[in-house]
């Protein structure tokens, strides 16, 4: 009995283990001042895209800026090699910026599956076609939640300027409010 109870402890400790080491941050990350540093990554969720991100940080936090086509950059940085430090993500976007209405937008330059090592890599994603970006106090933020293959990453903030808001507005449908409804344009 004491030796299965010790048997049982060893695994449950040995996947903490695992689970601590396995990390990457997509900066600028939500409600982060600096670089993401291991321990602000997240784990998102179906339910909670965001991890545990204060939503409320989408004024206050680094925004990065789409173009006028809805691309923008951010960086990657892996804290372990491996497929659990995987810097090759999936993205979706929240054009209302509350957190509540994700829907899936495009990673145009990935990174790696399962880099050797630790290390920062550029990713170019898109916001969806038609996409206006209403959060904020400003009217001008969306979320993006980022996640990698081992499971971790965290969202970001994206500013839209005036051009990229005029382009999805003259795209004849857009996608408002974190809605996934399509409106044709009034003329």
């Amino acid at each position: 009995m004491l030796f299965n109870s010790m048997l049982l402890s060893g695994a449950v400790l040995a996947f903490s283990a695992i689970q601590v080491s396995a990390h990457a941050a997509i900066n600028p990350a939500l409600g982060v001042k600096a670089t993401a540093v291991r321990n602000d990554v997240q784990r998102p969720s179906t339910a909670k895209p965001c991890g545990n991100a204060d939503l409320a940080a989408i004024d206050t936090s680094t925004a990065v800026t789409a173009d006028s086509s809805g691309s923008f950059t951010v960086d990657i940085q892996n804290f372990n090699g491996g497929r659990d430090g995987s810097r090759q993500v999936t993205m979706q976007v929240d054009a209302a910026g509350t957190g509540a209405k994700f829907v899936a937008g495009q990673v145009t330059v990935n990174g790696q599956a399962a880099p050797a090592a630790t290390g920062t890599e550029k990713i170019t994603a898109s916001l969806p076609a038609g996409t206006k970006c209403t959060g904020g106090a400003a009217g001008n933020l969306c979320l993006a939640s980022f996640k990698t293959l081992g499971g971790f990453g965290n969202c970001v903030v994206v500013q839209q300027g005036g051009a990229g808001a005029a382009a999805a507005a003259a795209g004849g449908e857009h996608i408002k409010d974190g809605d996934n409804v399509t409106e044709a344009n009034e003329r």
